[in-house]
């Protein structure tokens, strides 16, 4: 299944695809009375500007669709996350969107974050989800991560979830 896809960095024309995501990730959101990123605004918190300046830091990657040559997941992969107070070796993920239509994508996606991961000598992958979202908190256990601690930044309250990463 893997081999349907590709994950890279973004390219420039990606970034306002990866942003269109995220807006109708948030639209669904508001379909779905989910109260999370549509509700905080998230892309005014994280404007366009804020992955263009990521994809020339090489820190935004893409799940491509060989078939389509679509973007179907995409996130902020960086090698540090002040809200982690260890020195581990860890990629952290951010901003992580899946378009829609595409169920399973983020699922691939992370199996894809992790063998980068392990590329680049990490131990872990982490990331945060927020803490009033059970069934995000079921999706991310479901996909190995535990939780380890707790965020707290402006109203936003998290958890601090890893995944150990095996050779």
């Amino acid at each position: 299944m893997q081999s349907r896809y590709q994950f890279r960095e973004i390219t420039k024309s990606g970034v306002p695809q990866m942003f269109s995501m995220i807006l109708k990730r948030m639209e669904w959101m508001d379909e779905k009375g989910i109260q999370q990123w549509n509700a905080a605004k998230y892309d005014t918190i994280y404007p366009l500007s804020y992955y263009e300046e990521k994809r020339l830091n090489g820190e935004v990657f893409v799940l491509v669709s060989k078939d389509t040559k679509e973007l179907i997941s995409a996130a902020v992969l960086k090698e540090q996350d002040d809200r982690w107070n260890d020195s581990e070796p860890a990629l952290y993920l951010h901003n992580f969107v899946t378009r829609v239509e595409a169920p399973g994508a983020g699922s691939i996606f992370l199996r894809f974050a992790e063998e980068y991961a392990l590329k680049k000598g990490k131990k872990y992958l982490r990331l945060d989800s927020a803490a009033d979202n059970p069934s995000l908190a079921r999706y991310y256990t479901s996909q190995g991560f535990v939780p380890a601690e707790t965020c707290t930044e402006g109203g936003y309250n998290g958890i601090l979830r890893q995944k150990e990463l095996l050779p």
